[in-house]
């Protein structure tokens, strides 16, 4: 623990306040780091492997995402841990993002400049992109990788995330490669192992084949996350009660920025820290 640099709060009191009002956070920083030292030293090695990292940082995240609530937190680590044991075909290329270059220049993820009326950041995906032929663990792994990205960002782990999902010409021939075993798992990664706050998800474009989405997906997915899905079919409108238009694209009936612009800056933020890695 002596080699370990222990986190200093830096957090504006505005988010500071949030943090200690929404999600329990002590605002003495000596209970904090006991909070962090409590949740490392119940993480069960023996049975889930080395942590993957041992900074304060990282173990805040998972503290942050179930309110301080320790048997929470150490749920949500322990599945995080164990995921990427199991769930090779996407880790395995999370750990080497050299192989994502492909995908993430297509461009389909983004964030959006400013965040919604929750204070949440808001990050938009325009599905119609994604080729037919794409590997589905490329896409998996796409996601994963931003979210880490994004969790880097103390405001972003307080605030939380809302999405924004394009359905606009997405090809449903890419969606049926999915088998429901890695269906599953990656339903189960996204619910029980990141240690993120999704508060809300906005589809737009949907059309008629989105029940068949829907009809494979919903039992995998928790109530609490379904009662967070909004959908708004061609009624772009219908965001603006979430999200001001000033941060939304033209195409979105806002006033921001040109998408193709954020795809790019998002795509260059990912690749920015990314290493030299070898192929797989």
């Amino acid at each position: 623990m002596s080699c370990i640099k222990r986190y200093e709060c830096t957090l504006s009191p505005k988010l500071l306040e949030k943090a200690v009002k929404e999600l329990n956070e002590p605002r003495d920083n000596e209970k904090r780091l006991q909070a962090i030292d409590e949740l490392r030293n119940n993480y069960d090695a023996e049975k889930f492997g080395p942590l993957v990292r041992e900074d304060d940082e990282f173990f805040l995240r998972f503290l942050r995402a179930k309110k301080f609530n320790q048997k929470k937190a150490l749920t949500v680590l322990q599945n995080y841990h164990n995921v990427k044991k199991e769930f090779k075909e996407v880790f395995g290329k999370v750990n080497n993002p050299a192989v994502l270059t492909p995908i993430i220049e297509k461009e389909v993820m983004m964030m959006l400049p400013g965040v919604a009326k929750n204070g949440a950041a808001v990050m938009l995906s325009r599905h119609g992109l994604i080729d037919k032929d794409m590997d589905i663990y490329d896409f998996m792994a796409y996601g994963v990788f931003s979210m880490e990205k994004l969790l880097e960002d103390e405001a972003i782990q307080i605030n939380g995330i809302a999405t924004i999902k394009d359905l606009e010409n997405f090809n449903m021939t890419f969606f049926t490669k999915i088998s429901p075993l890695a269906l599953g798992k990656m339903t189960k990664v996204w619910q029980e192992a990141m240690p993120m706050r999704y508060k809300e998800s906005h589809v737009v474009n949907e059309g008629t084949f989105y029940d068949v989405i829907m009809a494979i997906v919903r039992p995998f997915l928790k109530k609490k996350l379904l009662d967070r899905i909004h959908l708004h079919g061609t009624n772009f409108k219908g965001i603006h009660e979430f999200i001001d238009p000033s941060i939304l694209p033209p195409y979105l009936d806002g006033t921001g920025p040109d998408p193709d612009g954020l795809a790019k800056l998002w795509g260059e933020t990912l690749m920015e820290d990314m290493p030299q890695d070898t192929a797989l």
